[in-house]
């Protein structure tokens, strides 16, 4: 089993099996000079978890939020990794053809053409990569 990364949060909404938990993303981002431009400055964040005992969490209690460490590299993977090859590969293959102004924008394109892509699989991609909940 792989290393857990945690965070604490604040429990904001129970549903029948579905805990959604608010958390602040702090430690090493809360000395960082460019947090802001990685996105990492905007506050909270929300998270839905399936909990099967749901009912047994309250709103507003402190909970831990966990994920395995290999989910977070999972999904670094297809939100940077994937995108920057796709990026770059098209970059170079258009460049061969074609003048840099259209090779750059199919490469942007190709880009856009990923995320829309990624968007449709979204749910299949939040079946792979798990939270987990608990008491403090």
């Amino acid at each position: 089993m792989s290393k857990l990364v945690e965070h604490r949060g604040v429990v904001s909404a129970v549903g029948e099996k579905l805990v959604e938990v608010e958390f602040s993303v702090d430690g090493a981002c809360a000395g960082c000079k460019a947090k802001a431009l990685c996105g990492q400055d905007e506050g909270g964040r929300f998270v839905s978890v399936w909990e099967p005992l749901a009912e047994y969490y309250k709103v507003g209690e402190e909970v831990m939020l966990g994920v395995e460490e290999t989910m977070g590299i999972r999904a670094a993977v297809w939100a940077y990794m994937v995108p920057f090859f796709i990026l770059l590969g098209t970059l170079l293959v258009t460049l061969r053809f074609l003048p840099e102004l259209y090779g750059g924008l199919i490469a942007l394109g190709s880009m856009c053409l990923y995320y829309v892509v990624l968007f449709f699989f979204r749910k299949r991609i939040e079946k792979e990569i798990v939270f987990k909940v608990r008491k403090i």
